[in-house]
């Protein structure tokens, strides 16, 4: 055989085992059956989630999944065989008339494949991407988990293709506060023997959710609706105010009773049984006023219809969605003024006769302290603010100093932290049934509020579902919103605790020896604006600082602090 036949034929044989190869994989109905079986699993390498510095909420692992194709065992006549095997995992009824049947999920291609030991041969190991979730502070009622919830954020990106546009997503949630949060929250129920609890936190200017903690089953904050009480006061007095319905020097007269219309079953009392006599509208807020609030609501409406206050409530984003990215957000519960009755508008003034959510209850507060801005709150950490202006800039102002009030001598005394300035609302709202009406002795327990005082940067919610004793939302809510913000500023070093020195307002204290961090905290505690605090030098101690100790802090724009190892 010449050189070219040995050619020829080593080149035909070569081909006929190619053929054979192919025939072999081609028509192998194992082989087929896999690829079907490997078409139908989904590729989960979509984004992981982390809070604002990076810290891990949602991340994919890889595992591995084994499938038998019970079929092809079937049709080898092999099934029967390996019958007592498939019957140690699985009963009869659970491989009736099944094609593929899934062995289990393993973390390593070798623990699968040792798994399935002589079923091997009807079986293929498959990669899979896992999605892990944070489960800590109560973050699953909030994040959700792909394909097991219908609610949540990640149920909302991935419906919205934004899991599959990039590896990461920073989300707004920062995990120490969310840590604070949930912690204060489980206190306050357990203690107050409470049926539930929720906290929500966003950045005052920019809408962005820093935590969102519930202690229920299911997250009312965004798939729930409550009445909001005496926190829509704020709103009310912005709108009147605003429109030139009332004037700043006003008084109003607060007795014993107030019957606002007809309807003599309709009698607005004060909640602590008695008046409290001739007051301004500062003081209507500080002690939460329902008379005066329903003397004010009559006066809206001897000037605007029902209509205009329906649209003015709107414009805060009651009745609708924020948009907010979150699967499940209900609009809440807001009647058109065609089905009101005379007293509805009254029923409002107390936060009563609307269901809101409390992202949208807290968005809507939000205007104040954000010098009258309705901002969208956002879940997302790279979001864009979205915000327009509901009041003017002035009216915010004032409504927001007034507010400032209500923890030092009004309805939220009890939230009061030596060196620490929120304000905000209290509220109070009977718990109602579909069918019944108000159920006597339950109560939400609400405070809605910002911090600091000064320049607010966060804007906070509590609601306490129904506690067992104390029910004010003064009394219940409005300490919790002080003890989240105390311990997430408080500094690690003892220096600068509750039982250490007082601070007073407007009074430079004596900084030096104090670490960069306390002092920026008690500074900002004190209401100083973080603009007006610069700190030099590399070291961790203060060692100088250009406002005498003792001093008023009136009048210096600028305080240095200079710092040495």
């Amino acid at each position: 055989m010449n050189f070219k036949q040995k050619v020829f034929s080593i080149v035909l044989f070569l081909s006929y085992i190619f053929l054979l190869v192919v025939i072999f994989v081609y028509n192998n109905p194992l082989e087929k059956d896999f690829q079907e079986l490997a078409s139908t699993l989904q590729d989960k390498k979509i984004a992981t989630l982390v809070d604002d510095k990076g810290h891990f909420i949602v991340t994919n692992e890889e595992q591995f999944e084994a499938w038998i194709d019970l079929d092809f065992m079937k049709r080898r006549n092999k099934y029967y065989q390996y019958k007592f095997l498939l019957n140690q995992r699985f009963n009869d009824d659970e491989l009736k008339d099944k094609k593929f049947l899934k062995w289990g999920t393993y973390e390593t291609y070798a623990q699968a494949y040792l798994d399935l030991g002589v079923l091997n041969k009807f079986s293929r190991i498959y990669p899979i991407n896992v999605r892990i979730y944070n489960d800590i502070f109560s973050l699953p009622q909030v994040i959700g988990k792909l394909d097991k919830t219908i609610y949540g954020i990640e149920p909302f990106l991935y419906e919205n293709k934004l899991l599959e546009k990039s590896e990461t997503i920073k989300l707004s949630l920062d995990l120490k506060m969310q840590q604070i949060a949930y912690e204060e929250v489980l206190d306050a129920v357990k203690k107050e023997g409470a049926e539930g609890g929720i906290a929500i936190i966003m950045e005052t200017n920019t809408g962005k959710i820093k935590a969102s903690a519930s202690i229920y089953p299911w997250n009312i904050g965004y798939m729930g609706y409550i009445e909001p009480g005496s926190t829509l006061k704020p709103i009310l007095m912005s709108i009147a105010i605003d429109q030139n319905v009332v004037n700043l020097n006003d008084k109003f007269y607060s007795g014993l009773e107030y019957i606002p219309t007809t309807n003599q079953n309709f009698v607005i009392t004060e909640s602590q049984g008695y008046g409290f006599g001739e007051i301004g509208l500062k003081e209507t807020l500080v002690y939460s006023s329902n008379i005066v609030i329903s003397k004010i609501m009559t006066k809206i409406l001897q000037e605007y219809s029902n209509l205009w206050l329906y649209e003015q409530l709107l414009n805060f984003g009651f009745g609708n969605k924020t948009g907010i990215e979150f699967k499940g957000e209900i609009n809440g519960v807001f009647p058109h003024p065609s089905e009101w009755y005379a007293i509805t508008p009254y029923q409002i003034s107390l936060g009563q006769g609307i269901g809101v959510t409390p992202i949208q209850l807290i968005a809507a507060f939000n205007v104040i302290p954000n010098k009258g801005k309705y901002v969208k709150p956002s879940f997302l950490n790279d979001s864009i603010p979205k915000d327009r202006l509901v009041i003017s800039e002035p009216t915010a102002q004032i409504v927001k100093d007034w507010l400032g009030y209500t923890v030092l001598k009004g309805t939220a005394k009890k939230a009061y932290k030596e060196g620490l300035r929120i304000g905000g609302k209290t509220g109070t709202a009977q718990k109602a049934q579909s069918g019944v009406g108000y159920i006597e002795g339950n109560y939400y327990s609400l405070f809605v509020g910002f911090y600091p005082v000064v320049n607010p940067k966060y804007t906070a919610l509590v609601i306490i579902d129904n506690p067992k004793d104390e029910f004010y939302g003064g009394e219940v809510a409005a300490p919790v919103v002080t003890n989240i913000f105390y311990r997430y500023f408080k500094p690690s070093e003892s220096n600068y605790s509750e039982n250490s020195k007082l601070y007073f307002k407007n009074i430079m204290p004596n900084l030096v020896g104090y670490t960069p961090k306390e002092a920026f905290n008690i500074l900002l505690n004190l209401g100083v604006n973080e603009n007006a605090i610069i700190i030099t030098g590399n070291g961790d101690k203060v060692v100088s600082q250009s406002v005498e100790p003792y001093s008023y802090l009136d009048g210096f724009k600028i305080i240095h602090l200079h710092t040495l190892n």
